[in-house]
């Protein structure tokens, strides 16, 4: 998992997506119920992990700045796209053990997938040993910009000579 640059290297044992709509139930008591679909809400980004090594209380204190930062940013997750999200909620679940250290978190996505426009596409295809990072360094492209473009990469770091990238 990563979030604003910074990656848990231990991924969290425990992570839950939730995605729901918000839906108006109307209810009269001459009439049959109905419901109005209002559109989908945001998504909640919720888990539970540890961090490890003798750094592992300087790791929460990473997390505990960007929390209080209080900004948006880029939060990858395994195997799935990423998203722009606030980190809403940091809990350290107990007493530090040896080089062992648990905590609790909570993601709200920043807003919803924005639909692009289609009629301007342009791509880059790799070359081997190439990431996301290379290519925003390469164009003056944030890399938030790249992951948006791209929901068909998983893993920014991990990517195949001659894969296609959207710049714009």
């Amino acid at each position: 998992m990563r979030f604003c640059g910074y990656t848990l290297h231990h991924n969290p044992a425990k992570l839950k997506i939730e995605s729901s709509g918000n839906i108006r139930e109307l209810a009269s008591p001459c009439c049959e119920p109905q419901s109005e679909h209002l559109g989908s809400r945001l998504r909640r980004v919720s888990g539970e992990g540890e961090l490890y090594g003798t750094d592992c209380i300087a790791q929460f204190k990473r997390l505990q700045g960007l929390f209080e930062s209080e900004q948006p940013g880029l939060l990858s997750l395994p195997h799935l796209p990423a998203m722009t999200a606030y980190l809403k909620e940091l809990s350290l679940l107990a007493e530090p053990k040896e080089n062992v250290l648990g905590y609790r978190f909570v993601f709200i996505e920043a807003h919803p997938p924005a639909h692009e426009d289609s009629a301007a596409e342009v791509y880059e295809a790799l070359v081997d040993g190439e990431t996301l990072w290379d290519v925003s360094w390469r164009y003056h492209i944030p890399i938030e910009t790249l992951v948006r473009l791209n929901p068909q990469i998983p893993h920014i770091d991990d990517l195949t000579q001659g894969e296609r990238v959207r710049l714009c």
